[in-house]
């Protein structure tokens, strides 16, 4: 596997520079007009994307970097509204799971999420959110700020560790928040309507106002949102808690604002306060049954019991931006809480553990009440100074901190008979201290080499009082150190002002953390450390336009190399960390390619393919052999769109727009088998596979003025499919369950901007 992925990178590579020493005088000599606009990114050409992906503004060809940038208000058109469906319209990219709204897993460029601290860094502008911490479900909890006050997403592929810090080897998605005004009143206010085809209603109302204060010098921005989601999962009465309707209804809240001084034409300060508030009453989860796998109780019924969801977050930042003239420093600050709080009744999973450890007969255990809350507060300081942007030599040096503490109070009570199966408070901490610097060089104004590197030093602590303890053992505070290193080489050329070429060799990390035990025969079984993981990639890419910029393309080739990686092992039902005894291999491509064949009419077709296969046989987390792929990711993953915006009269006008997003089938677990050596090796995880899926939207409206009326379809030809599954091994067999599409939804929106 590892030769053809060799030789797949190395043609790819060989066009691509090939491509960059072809001569071309006429082109090269308007290069310098054009690098001279995008030096300024506020000075780039009309229609021309910018991105800040880089921490510099730059246009989105001229990026070293495989990036989308996604319009929410674009997609909000078709009623997607949500993480998942941002993610899956950019290659290379995938969303997994979503059982709960607030779940939001995702991965990027195949690199799976294998373990317990995430491999995609999520950012609020230059702000980190989220945990890197093994014990504070990171992962799980990626922020989803889609319906906040946003212009734009951008999802950054390949390994960011030299700007962005650990946890981002497989990429970061980025929140940029809208500015407010500073100049006139402007808001917006929206009504959106919905109704699924196998549930209730659901409703979201969202507003913004955006004032001066001092033209010109203060503006203040302040925009909400809620959103009640109506459900379509129904409980079964054989459930532990009997039956119910649309138990998957949540109603989630979002409040910003947002405030912007320029006390001078040289610094600018930005304040930023952030909450959002989710309640649900169950999960969007359906059992299986097998092996074969197959539903258990319906296409949208579970057999899981009641439960309660809390999840409270809280931001507060602010950022400083001093210009120079020769340079800027930047700082900013910030304070992030978050809190999530659930119960349910977890039988079906934890029953027969219950049973084993209190010596009782099997299904002697009737109901399993979890109760469970994680909070993580983050102090991050970030402050660095980089050169203006003089296409001679650019650079940026930066020192980063950051301080996170977490607490997981976790419980499990059997009845009948009351037995205390769990009782865990598990505080744990991770600060990191890192230098991180950068220098580009223009050989020519058309070709410039970058060179970046972080140094990290990461501090990890946990420790963990269980009463019972009998799944796991009490663990006295335990620290460890450690320090990491991250590199980056990018290599520009730009041959014409319509083609940028780009190859880029990166490194990143999850970091270092000590581990809990956990108690099999009265003896530890789990690894005392979670080892640091390490991943370098490597990458070419061509982005360009062509008939008279009527066309654009973005194509990227890449290539991992991943060492050790973190993953989730399994004892008894209950799950600690460790590390694979197998390295990892990917190798992969996206394309984007954009057609405007018309005024107003724009089509935007995407594809991308991640092939990712474990190097030798894996014997500590998956049980799997040589070659098989890792679970949970797609080979395939696509999208197409397309928008209209056309006039009906003077004062009239229309549009359509409209898409499908392709998902490719993916496994959930490993089938094992003969080894290398011959013996046999048992998969840790079960394995069932998750079909592919393609999912079709359209929408249409009109604008008078600022009213704009929109009616949508999602999920247009009520496709059924899996976004995520798991066989969870547990005592006596394995819990099979997965998480469905949302069925057909039918909108109206009405909105008003002025």
């Amino acid at each position: 596997m590892k030769v053809g992925a060799q030789r797949l990178m190395t043609t790819a590579a060989t066009m691509v520079l090939a491509a960059m020493l072809v001569p071309t005088t006429a082109m090269a000599q308007a290069q310098p007009a054009a690098n001279a606009a995008d030096a300024d990114g506020e000075s780039a050409a009309e229609g021309e994307i910018v991105v800040t992906a880089s921490r510099r503004t730059e246009t989105l060809q001229n990026t070293g970097l495989s990036v989308s940038a996604v319009d929410p208000e674009e997609l909000a058109r078709e009623g997607l509204v949500r993480l998942r469906e941002v993610a899956e319209t950019a290659p290379g990219v995938h969303f997994s799971g979503g059982g709960l709204p607030n779940a939001n897993t995702i991965t990027m460029r195949g690199v799976a999420q294998t373990g317990r601290a995430t491999t995609v860094g999520i950012y609020v502008d230059d702000v980190p959110i989220g945990s890197s911490n093994s014990f504070a479900a990171g992962p799980s909890l990626h922020y989803d700020a889609v319906q906040d006050d946003v212009e734009r997403i951008e999802l950054i592929r390949g390994p960011q560790g030299t700007l962005y810090g650990s946890s981002s080897m497989g990429g970061v998605v980025r929140y940029i928040s809208r500015d407010p005004s500073i100049s006139d009143i402007q808001g917006s206010f929206k009504v959106d309507y919905s109704a699924l085809e196998e549930g209730r209603t659901n409703t979201t109302i969202s507003g913004r106002i955006s004032v001066p204060i001092i033209a010109g010098r203060l503006g203040l921005s302040v925009s909400g949102f809620r959103e009640d989601f109506g459900g379509f999962i129904d409980r079964i009465a054989a459930s532990p808690t009997g039956a119910a309707r649309n138990v998957d209804a949540y109603d989630r809240r979002g409040l910003s604002a947002r405030l912007v001084a320029r006390p001078t034409d040289n610094i600018s300060i930005s304040l930023m306060a952030m909450n959002s508030d989710l309640d649900s009453t169950g999960a969007n989860t359906v059992a299986l049954v097998g092996p074969p796998f197959a539903l258990a109780n319906g296409p949208y019924s579970t057999d899981e019991g009641a439960m309660a969801l809390v999840d409270d977050f809280e931001l507060y930042a602010g950022t400083v931006n001093i210009d120079f003239g020769w340079g800027h420093l930047i700082s900013s600050t910030s304070d992030q809480r978050r809190s999530v709080a659930n119960s349910a009744d977890l039988v079906a999973t934890f029953g027969g553990l219950i049973d084993l450890l209190a010596g009782q007969p099997a299904g002697t255990t009737k109901s399993a009440l979890f109760v469970g809350q994680t909070v993580t507060d983050r102090f991050v300081q970030e402050v660095r100074l980089e050169s203006a942007q003089n296409q001679t030599f650019e650079w940026t040096i930066g020192l980063f901190y950051s301080n996170e503490r977490s607490s997981n109070l976790q419980s499990l009570l059997g009845n009948p008979g009351a037995f205390l199966a769990l009782d865990v408070d598990l505080a744990s901490r991770l600060k990191e201290t890192a230098v991180y610097g950068q220098a580009t060089y223009y050989f020519t104004p058309d070709f410039d080499v970058a060179v970046g590197a972080r140094l990290a030093g990461i501090r990890s602590s946990v420790a963990l009082t269980d009463g019972p303890g009998l799944i796991v053992a009490n663990l006295p505070e335990t620290t460890d150190k450690d320090t990491v290193d991250t590199y980056s080489f990018t290599a520009r050329y730009r041959p014409n002002p319509d083609l940028s070429l780009y190859a880029r060799i990166a490194s990143g990390y999850r970091p270092q953390n000590a581990n809990l035990p956990l108690i099999r025969g009265g003896v530890n079984v789990a690894p005392l450390i979670i080892a640091t993981d390490t991943l370098w990639s490597y990458e070419v890419g061509a982005k360009g336009d062509l008939a008279d910029n009527s066309i654009s393309y973005d194509v990227a080739f890449w290539y991992n190399d991943w060492h050790g990686p973190q993953a989730v092992t399994f004892v008894n039902g209950a799950t600690t960390g460790g590390n694979a005894n197998s390295d990892v291999t990917a190798y992969g491509f996206e394309g984007v390619m954009t057609f405007r064949p018309a005024t107003g009419l724009q089509i935007i077709a995407s594809l991308g393919y991640a092939h990712a296969t474990l190097d030798s046989d894996e014997t500590a987390a998956f049980g799997a052999l040589e070659g098989e792929r890792l679970a949970q990711l797609p080979r395939w993953n696509g999208a197409l769109r397309m928008s209209y915006d056309f006039p009906i009269s003077d004062e009239w006008d229309g549009f359509i727009s409209g898409g499908m997003r392709f998902v490719g089938n993916r496994n959930t677990g490993y089938n094992g088998g003969i080894g290398a050596n011959g013996t046999l090796i048992t998969p840790l995880i079960t394995n069932f596979k998750l079909d592919d899926y393609i999912v079709a939207n359209f929408a249409a409206g009109v604008r008078f003025g600022p009213v704009q009326a929109t009616v949508y379809v999602n999920n247009l030809f009520d496709q059924y499919g899996f976004t995520g599954g798991t066989a969870r091994p547990i005592v006596g067999g394995v819990r099979a369950t997965a998480n469905v599409l949302q069925p057909r939804t039918l909108g109206v929106t009405l909105s008003y901007n002025y």
